[in-house]
């Protein structure tokens, strides 16, 4: 697999939005609808040195906090039901607290950088686990809160960061990693 860029992906995904950030996009069973999209500031080279303290940050998440402190994707503003928030520096160290609290299981490894709208499941990167293809990426995981956490490790949904963000805009916002067992 090629490396991507982290910011050519975000660079073309916002070059297809409309003044107002908004895509117009086909979802399963051919629902035509609008989402929205909020980039922030870039992250500081200390929030980044704050969060190197508790984790191994891989290269295209490292990356995009540069370029963007967190994020909305795909964001259903008529229902409220849909979207991915990717966390800021600042939300990355609360939420994760607050996620292994609830766990006795948790992982330390565990880095949840964004969640999902509607269902509350988690995205995960693994910064223990990666690719041999990637030494300096970890795997993506989805973290269905409907399930117990040691199931998590199996479910590695992509190689990268990068790679789930550019799958998951091939994807137009759906949840691509469910394809394949439903």
């Amino acid at each position: 697999m090629d490396e991507l860029d982290p910011i050519k992906v975000l660079g073309l995904l916002r070059s297809k939005l409309s003044n107002d950030s908004y895509l117009e996009v086909t979802g399963e069973g051919a629902y035509v609808w609008r989402a929205s999209f909020s980039f922030f500031p870039p992250a500081t080279v200390e929030d980044l040195e704050r969060l190197k303290s508790y984790w191994k940050l891989p290269s295209s998440y490292e990356q995009f906090l540069l370029y963007s402190n967190g994020a909305e994707l795909f964001i259903d503003d008529r229902y409220g039901q849909w979207g991915f928030s990717l966390y800021a520096v600042n939300d990355i160290l609360i939420k994760n607290t607050h996620w292994q609290s609830l766990y006795d299981d948790w992982s330390s490894s565990f880095l949840v950088f964004a969640e999902c709208l509607g269902d509350a499941d988690l995205l995960i990167l693994d910064t223990n686990r990666h690719s041999l293809s990637l030494p300096h990426e970890c795997y993506v995981l989805d973290g269905d809160t409907g399930y117990p956490v040691k199931t998590w490790q199996k479910n590695i949904i992509a190689k990268s960061f990068v790679q789930w963000l550019d799958r998951l805009i091939v994807a137009q916002g759906s949840k691509y990693w469910h394809w394949i067992s439903q």
